[in-house]
């Protein structure tokens, strides 16, 4: 009976996640649905900026894939968010959140999340224009299928001008609120593999 419970969760998370976790077995999350991004740039009018936060390759060196899923998923979400249900730009959209969700499945939650809080004051806020953001989109899902070498990089320094007591605290605020979403997406994970 302990048994079935606990395998539900895990059925129901292979499910939404296109990934067999009970197994352990991760397929390729990056499929041929990316050809679904010239779509995307011919739909959204050209002149639109997209917010983001990401990492450059310059800093991030091979850290590069790993360190910018997340965010990207993050910034998929609100896109998405703006559409409505029966929107074709809304499933279009949804189809890449589920690749790189996927794709971040793959990684050691741990691991990961002590890559970003390492790299946390090089990640930086912006808008990127349409079809610049689905070009940055593509150049993820591409380099990510060619494999990632894991979270064997080091930062640069950091460099914050304001080094005040205060702004370390409110840094810190400011990173835990950047990283809970993250937190709550990778229980559900921990729960299959304890089962």
């Amino acid at each position: 009976m302990v048994s079935r419970i606990l395998k539900a969760p895990c059925l129901l998370l292979s499910l939404f996640t296109n990934l067999n976790l009970c197994s352990g077995k991760f397929g390729t999350p990056i499929t041929d649905d990316v050809s679904k991004l010239s779509l995307l740039k011919q739909n959204i009018p050209s002149d639109y900026e997209i917010p983001v936060s990401y990492i450059p390759k310059e800093v991030a060196g091979t850290c590069w894939v790993v360190l910018n899923i997340y965010p990207l998923e993050q910034s998929l979400r609100k896109l998405a968010s703006m559409f409505g249900a029966i929107s074709s730009n809304k499933e279009n959209i949804l189809v890449f959140i589920a690749m790189l969700k996927s794709l971040r499945f793959t990684f050691d939650h741990e691991e990961l999340e002590t890559a970003m809080q390492v790299f946390q004051c090089h990640y930086q806020e912006g808008s990127l224009m349409s079809g610049r953001y689905f070009d940055y989109i593509k150049d993820i899902l591409h380099a990510a299928s060619q494999g990632t070498s894991g979270f064997s990089c080091k930062p640069p320094p950091c460099f914050n001008p304001q080094q005040t007591p205060g702004g370390q605290e409110e840094g810190r605020e400011y990173s835990w609120s950047k990283r809970t979403p993250l937190l709550l997406a990778l229980i559900p994970s921990q729960l299959v593999l304890l089962s």
